[in-house]
């Protein structure tokens, strides 16, 4: 018993000594690490050299949705679709057989129908450079030189320089291209081990069977599933909506920093590019090891893809529709001849605007012609591109407000203002309208040169009815340039209006820092001529403006951004917008006295109602009363810029209307779309607030 006691006490003076007990147990892991490390290295050293040699971890984003687009009734407009795209890595595997997997992939996806993305410079024959490319000397000297061969080079060289670099020279002459267009694009796109290139889109489920069957032999080629930007029209709004398309380099530079890749999908144009700070989503991310064939043997999410935020717009997708065909229509009347005394093959583009007076939201807004928005979004192929980029008519340019133009006739109504709020004139002066203008280089009225005959006696309501020109003239000469260039800036005109859209333009007022200015040039300017040059968003601003009495709005097409549980501050998204455009543009009232915009609406009035009227024939049976104006304006090339715009109800004015078309001869031919349209408003609210009435009734039990 003593001698276990002995021992005991012995153990004990050990376990306290903490200095021993640690110093023990770090010799005892320091021997296990050092017989694990003696099995992993010289024991199965090997093996794990071999399985760590072959074994590839990449990180890869997971696309997050963006966000869904809606009118302000709620109508979906832009959403998302999964699809599948086709990405490639590099491999460790030798060339030969990365070329063979490119040129069965290939086979596959032409079998299905499929595009294959790539900006390879080649025509549709396979026997040339493309047309576009041949056209451009300098991209093309540049290329060439980079590739060290001579600027004189023919495509035979071109080719014989890929054939060599990517090894290809025992292929067929076909299969040789497969494999070039692939391989550009995906150096282009910097791909490698880590980093892929996306070299087709949408794929067909065919394609998708067919790749994941032969999956084995397709080394470094790899399917993903993402979130796709559909339109629920190809062309319904789409100068508002806009497109994605993939990110170019310079934006990848740029934005890498918050979250893009080389492969995002990123705004180009309308609200998916101004809003793609709220659109755009969070992507995740993923840790994905693959083999050295490419093959992936397990993947884990480490954060989860966020989708972006919803967005509301200001625009009503029936009244937006109505203008749309409204528009369309007008063009091919006009273009037939059954429309205006003659046919007139140039109008083939204009545009149309509608506001509501008291808030400046966009109710509509089309430019004619239109293109395919879902075209970007699937991967637009070259040939689709430069046939949109070479097109005349231009039509991804937003004539709504990008598009400048001589406001003509309708310009009349500012000129009233003006000349009132100045003291010019007065509501009931009488002027007699002497056919030809007395003063300066005699411009004619044109009634007299149409008819050989004057307006007569007239006050400021009956010189808008017939739009007399003399009487403008009058007016312009008797309140000079500078009142006319400071009125024209308080209704906005000349001045961007800080729309939620790139490439607004600013427009030009007549007489502003001119040179050399003459009493014939105030003249032609009194009558929206001269250098007057305006936008059809601008117009509809000052047309609102005087029918809500004298408040000039912040025009805006965004009603909300977010949800109803987490949404974004309106005075947040109002900022962004300003950070966007570059414009301030605050709403302000002009302080117009009621007797002179009441003289004035008037008149507009008289234009569509009374015997005289320059419209008054079309709205005889309009369901909603509309004050009006028409507008045609000299242009320098073919036939006038045809003008008309108006807002409704005449008595409680909701909307202003401006429709432009580019060569449509006479302001008097865009009048039935403008009724239409109206009528449109006038039916759709109607019916609305009845359906409100009907359902309070039914809910709170109301009786007449």
């Amino acid at each position: 018993m003593e001698f276990l006691k002995s021992k005991l006490e012995k153990v004990m003076e050990i376990l306290e000594n903490r200095e021993l007990v640690l110093s023990f147990l770090l010799s005892l892991v320091a021997f296990i690490f050092i017989i694990q490390l003696f099995n992993i290295q010289i024991i199965n050293g090997s093996t794990y050299r071999e399985q760590a040699e072959n074994k590839i971890i990449r990180t890869e984003s997971i696309s997050a949705s963006r966000g869904e687009i809606y009118d302000r009734n709620g109508v979906l407009l832009a959403t998302n679709k999964l699809t599948y795209n086709v990405e490639l890595y590099r491999t460790k595997v030798g060339i030969e057989l990365t070329n063979n997997a490119i040129r069965d992939l290939v086979d596959i996806l032409v079998s299905n129908g499929d595009k294959i993305y790539s900006t390879f410079p080649i025509n549709d024959n396979l026997d040339n450079f493309s047309e576009e490319y041949l056209e451009n000397n300098d991209a093309r000297k540049e290329l060439l030189k980079s590739l060290k061969l001579d600027e004189n080079a023919n495509f035979e060289d071109y080719i014989k320089y890929y054939e060599k670099l990517y090894a290809i020279e025992d292929y067929s002459y076909e299969d040789k291209i497969k494999i070039i267009k692939i391989k550009y694009e995906a150096n282009l796109n910097g791909y490698s081990l880590f980093n892929s290139a996306i070299i087709a889109k949408n794929i067909s489920k065919n394609s998708v069977a067919q790749i994941e069957e032969l999956k084995s032999k397709l080394y470094g080629i790899n399917i993903v599933s993402v979130p796709q930007r559909y339109y629920i029209s190809d062309d319904f709004a789409c100068h508002i909506l806009g497109y994605v398309s993939k990110i170019n380099t310079t934006e990848y530079n740029t934005l890498k920093e918050k979250g893009y890749s080389i492969n995002s999908m990123i705004g180009k144009s309308g609200v998916e590019e101004s809003m793609e700070k709220y659109l755009k989503g969070v992507d995740g991310i993923k840790k994905v090891v693959t083999d050295s064939l490419g093959n992936v043997t397990s993947e884990v999410i480490t954060q989860e893809a966020t989708s972006g935020n919803n967005l509301t717009l200001t625009i009503d997708y029936r009244i937006q529709n109505v203008v749309e065909n409204a528009l369309k229509s007008t063009l091919q009347g006009l273009q037939n001849g059954t429309l205006g005394k003659e046919a007139i093959q140039e109008a083939k583009s204009g545009s149309c605007v509608v506001l509501d007076v008291e808030t400046g939201e966009v109710l509509a807004m089309a430019s004619y012609p239109t293109y395919n928005i879902n075209n970007f979004a699937n991967g637009i192929t070259t040939k689709q591109w430069n046939e949109l980029i070479k097109d005349v008519q231009k039509p991804m340019f937003n004539r709504a407000i990008s598009g400048t133009y001589s406001p003509g006739s309708t310009y009349k109504m500012l000129m009233g203002i003006a000349g009132l709020e100045s003291g010019g004139i007065t509501v009931n002066e009488i002027y007699t309208d002497p056919g030809v203008y007395p003063y300066s280089y005699n411009p004619k009225c044109w009634i007299y040169t149409s008819h050989n005959t004057t307006h007569g006696d007239i006050n400021l309501a009956g010189a808008l009815k017939g739009s007399c020109n003399c009487y403008f003239y009058e007016v312009g000469r008797r309140i000079g340039i500078e009142t006319i260039v400071e009125w024209s800036k308080k209704f906005g005109l000349g001045q961007k209006t800080g729309i939620e859209l790139s490439g607004e333009a600013t427009g030009n007022i007549a007489g502003e820092n001119a040179k050399g200015w003459s009493l014939g040039d105030t003249l032609s300017a009194s009558i929206g001529q001269s250098t007057n040059l305006y936008t059809p968003v601008q117009l509809a601003n000052y047309i609102s403006t005087i029918a809500n009495g004298g408040v000039l709005n912040k025009i805006s097409l965004i009603k909300s951004v977010g949800s109803d549980i987490n949404s974004i501050l309106l005075s947040d998204i109002a900022n962004y917008s300003k950070e966007f455009t570059g414009v301030d543009f605050k709403t302000r009232e002009l302080s117009i006295s009621s007797n002179y915009i009441n003289a004035i609406k008037e008149g507009m009035y008289a234009v569509t109602t009374e015997n005289g009227g320059t419209a008054a024939d079309i709205f005889a049976d309009s369901k909603v009363e509309v004050a009006g104006k028409t507008g045609t304006a000299q242009v320098s090339d073919g036939a006038n810029n045809a003008i008309f715009v108006g807002f409704a109800p005449y008595n409680n004015p909701k909307i202003a209307v401006v429709a432009i078309v580019e060569h449509g001869a006479e302001g008097y031919y865009l009048a039935p779309m403008v009724k239409e349209i109206t009528n449109e408003y006038f039916d759709i609210y109607t019916n609305d607030a009845q359906k409100e009435k009907t359902q309070d009734i039914v809910q709170n039990k109301v009786e007449f």
